[in-house]
């Protein structure tokens, strides 16, 4: 992958810590849907949760762990697969950042 441009760089370090706490929220969000609704199948409750947070885990380690600038475009792909970065915040790039990762991703 190629770098990215640096007040692209500089913005995502930016963000990223936000998208992060976001994407950890929806996480958080499944697990409290799926402990609510235990009633009764409280062991397949925490199946479901288990195997839920063992998946999360490793798509938050893919997306946030060892960001740089060399594979930035990699983790602003995974971002916008996740759902985890908005349209807003995806805006903010450079035209070329963003031509890139949408053809990455084929939008």
């Amino acid at each position: 992958m190629r770098h990215i441009k640096e007040s692209d760089w500089k913005y995502l370090r930016k963000i990223k810590g936000e998208i992060l706490n976001r994407h950890c929220d929806a996480i958080l969000e499944a697990v409290d849907l799926i402990s609510q609704n235990r009633k009764g199948a409280e062991h397949k409750s925490y199946i479901q949760i288990y195997s839920l947070i063992n998946k999360k885990d490793d798509e938050i380690a893919i997306t946030y762990n060892d960001l740089k600038r060399s594979n930035a475009i990699e983790k602003i792909c995974h971002m916008r697969r996740n759902l985890a970065m908005t349209d807003d915040e995806f805006s903010k790039f450079s035209e070329d950042t963003q031509n890139i990762v949408n053809r990455i991703l084929d939008y």
